[in-house]
């Protein structure tokens, strides 16, 4: 058997694996709609402020800067402050390849997991 490309050799498949269950939770970062259209705002757009992101997305202050500051903790973004303002963008060019992928992937999915009852339901909407 052969290693994957890019992957460690040594990591131990299993759902107790520490490893395994970080990149869980690392992939769960992308498992909100709200994160994910955080990402493709500043994907598409650079750097912006909370503020501007409240207005794209039509939603409270706290909870875009509850996404935020999880999005930010992880390194998915990373934030630059400018007097009494915060300048948000994505830390690192990966995550905008990962949303890519995930995105080809899903077009050639798309009525597979949308109908998926075990991954959040047949209407394809799970927040």
């Amino acid at each position: 058997m052969t290693n994957p490309p890019g992957l460690p050799a040594d990591l131990q498949v299993g759902r107790e694996n520490a490893e395994l269950c970080l990149l869980a939770r690392f992939f769960n970062g992308f498992s909100n709609s709200t994160r994910l259209s955080i990402l493709l705002l500043l994907a598409r757009r650079g750097e912006m402020r909370v503020g501007e992101l409240v207005s794209e997305l039509g939603a409270p202050q706290p909870r875009v800067s509850d996404h935020l500051r999880c999005l930010s903790w992880c390194g998915y973004v990373k934030v630059r402050r400018s007097g009494r303002n915060a300048y948000y963008s994505l830390a690192d060019e990966r995550v905008l390849e990962v949303l890519r992928l995930g995105w080809e992937l899903l077009q050639e999915n798309m009525e597979r997991v949308r109908s998926c009852e075990r991954m959040g339901g047949g209407d394809g909407r799970r927040h």
